[in-house]
C-alpha cells in the first residue's frame, strides 16, 4: 500500500517538476546576473525547490520504511554506500590541490574537491561500462 502511494506521489511530483522546468526555460539573465523577465518564472523556480525537498524527504521516508519492513535489504544498501565512500576516499587521495591561475579565484581545498569529484566520476564511469560488458558477455555464455 505504502509503495503504491509513494510511486503515485513521486510520479505527480516528477510531472509537476517537468512542467515547472519547461516554464522556467524562458528566463533571460544579463551578464551582470540580473533577470530580465523574472516575473512568474522566479516563483516557478521556488516551487521547483519545494518539490525537490518533498521528493528527497519522500525518498528518504520510503527508504526508512523499507528498512523497517525488511532489514535484510538494508545490508545491500549499506554495502553500496560503503563502496561509494571507498571510491570517494580513493579519488580524494588521487586528486591534486594545485591551483592554476586560469582557474580563477578558487582555493586549494576547492581544487582538491573538484578533482576528487572528477576522479569519482571517472571511476564510476569505468565500473558502469565494465558491468555492462560483463552483463552482455554473461548473457551470451548462458
Amino acid at each position: 500500500m505504502f509503495e503504491k502511494v509513494n510511486q503515485i506521489g513521486m510520479a505527480v511530483i516528477m510531472a509537476i517538476g517537468v512542467v515547472l522546468m519547461v516554464m522556467t526555460m524562458g528566463i533571460e539573465v544579463t551578464d551582470e546576473g540580473e533577470c530580465l523577465n523574472c516575473g512568474i518564472e522566479g516563483t516557478f523556480i521556488g516551487l521547483s525547490y519545494v518539490l525537490l525537498a518533498i521528493a528527497v524527504i519522500a525518498a528518504l521516508a520510503g527508504t526508512v520504511m523499507t528498512a523497517i519492513s525488511n532489514p535484510k535489504k538494508l545490508i545491500g544498501s549499506a554495502k553500496g554506500i560503503g563502496a561509494m565512500i571507498v571510491i570517494f576516499v580513493i579519488s580524494y587521495v588521487l586528486a591534486s590541490d594545485e591551483v592554476v591561475k586560469s582557474y580563477g579565484d578558487i582555493t586549494a581545498t576547492t581544487s582538491k574537491m573538484v578533482g576528487a569529484g572528477l576522479f569519482t566520476f571517472y571511476i564510476l564511469l569505468v565500473l558502469a561500462v565494465l558491468s555492462i560488458i560483463y552483463a552482455g558477455i554473461s548473457r551470451l555464455i548462458n
